[in-house]
């Protein structure tokens, strides 16, 4: 008796389908990479907002900054969402790219009066109180026209994209982060948490 009950548990721990921790994925498998592709292709031109949806932080308010972690699966999912709305397919090579990335990006959009504003932005992220600056950072600024109904005296004319790249293998792709934003003498912080994110 004791021996079918023993056989019947360890069935049970064979083929129960064990969840590992929520976190983001940093090396994706096959599997991971052909359900990330089609997700993406499921979406087609809808894939970006999607991702805004589930992959932003910040403030909703028109001029209030806000942001996108752009994950690898994140990436795969919008490049095959476009280009399936174009009747296209990742090509190896563009796939490879994605995954052979060593840094997380993180995009941050912000509002000013001038066209290089955010020229001295910086970023930096705060978890388990270690200060990780990015290994690169790059900003586009981009004159910006809100819509008509949201045109009021003094609104903002130029929006900056800062984008940020933080290394994998300095960051806890699993735990709680604050993304801080050092903007004229000012700091904003955001709280994220990796856990939420692919």
């Amino acid at each position: 008796m004791r021996k079918g009950i023993m056989i019947l548990v360890l069935s049970l721990v064979v083929f129960v389908p064990c969840r590992s921790s929520r976190a983001i994925l940093v090396t994706l498998s096959a599997e991971d990479s052909a359900h990330a592709i089609a997700a993406g292709q499921k979406q087609g031109i809808q894939v970006t907002r999607h991702i805004k949806q589930n992959y932003k932080f910040g403030e909703d308010d028109l001029f209030e900054e806000s942001g996108i972690i752009r994950t690898k699966w994140s990436k795969l999912m919008v490049l095959a969402g476009l280009l399936a709305a174009e009747d296209k397919k990742m090509t190896e090579k563009e796939k490879e790219t994605i995954l052979s990335s060593t840094d997380l990006q993180i995009d941050l959009y912000t509002y000013g009066n001038r066209v290089d504003f955010a020229g001295s932005y910086r970023i930096q992220l705060m978890q388990q109180g270690r200060m990780i600056e990015p290994a690169t950072i790059a900003v586009d600024h981009v004159t910006y026209s809100p819509e008509k109904k949201f045109l009021t005296t003094g609104f903002p004319h130029y929006r900056a994209t800062v984008r940020s790249f933080f290394p994998y293998d300095k960051i806890n792709p699993a735990e709680k982060a604050e993304i801080v934003l050092l903007k004229d003498k000012k700091k904003v912080v955001f709280e994220v948490n990796f856990a939420d994110y692919k």
